[in-house]
């Protein structure tokens, strides 16, 4: 019984302290699963049960063996990592996956001329001047149709385009563009005051404290991509 005790709290503080080392890592990525907020609040969870399990894991393996220390070197490095100010291996990750999708956006949105759009799945859901607010979530060309047809056919819109747009946004989990005539803002997520997201520009000199439309936000943290492209937070 207590041979598999001691292997049980093994086990879990290695797999904890891997997964506190893999959300710190890779960041960015670990904030869409989770989502804003919430991510930060299960991240300290796991750090504080991740602390306890290193611990018992000391004091069952023995203090002088090298090995009872690993759970607690990967909490180590885990804090290394979130305090670099500059790390954002996450980010650049996400980019290099989703370069495609977030290229066919821009020239989609151009060529379709939609300068504002949303995923379609959530309550609110907004094509250039037309909005809609319903649980329903439109996902094929059909139920857009369905739903903003009036205005695609007043404006002339291509409903093919539109649907695309809408399919590379879900793939790259954005959700919503805004084109002005400076920057092509690509919303991720964000909460009533503050948003984060991609953002194309090819304005000079692009920097953190500038604002950004539509509200006014102000760039916190700014990580520069290639060909115009960015990350944003803002406050």
């Amino acid at each position: 019984m207590r041979f598999f005790f001691d292997n049980t709290i093994k086990t879990s503080a290695l797999i904890v302290c891997a997964l506190v080392l893999l959300a710190c890592v890779f960041d960015f990525q670990y904030s869409i699963l989770i989502g804003p907020f919430l991510d930060f609040l299960l991240l300290f969870g796991l750090i504080v049960l991740g602390l306890i399990l290193s611990l018992i894991f000391i004091a069952t393996n023995g203090i002088r063996k090298r090995a009872s220390y690993v759970p607690f070197s990967l909490l180590i490095m885990a804090f290394c990592f979130y305090l670099l100010p500059n790390f954002n291996l996450g980010h650049q990750v996400h980019f290099l996956l989703n370069k495609g999708n977030l290229e066919s956006i821009n020239s989609l949105s151009q060529r379709g001329h939609v300068y504002e759009m949303t995923d379609m799945l959530r309550y609110q859901k907004r094509l250039n001047k037309a909005s809609l607010s319903n649980e329903q979530k439109y996902t094929t060309q059909k139920q857009i149709v369905e739903a903003f047809g009036d205005y695609i056919r007043k404006e002339n819109l291509d409903s093919q385009k539109i649907s695309e747009i809408r399919s590379r946004l879900e793939k790259s989990d954005i959700i919503s563009i805004l084109r002005t005539e400076d920057y092509l803002i690509l919303t991720v997520d964000g909460f009533v005051d503050n948003e984060y997201g991609y953002l194309k520009t090819n304005k000079k000199g692009l920097k953190v404290e500038d604002t950004l439309p539509p509200f006014g936000f102000r760039i916190v943290r700014l990580i520069e991509f290639d060909n115009g492209w960015y990350f944003f937070y803002t406050t």
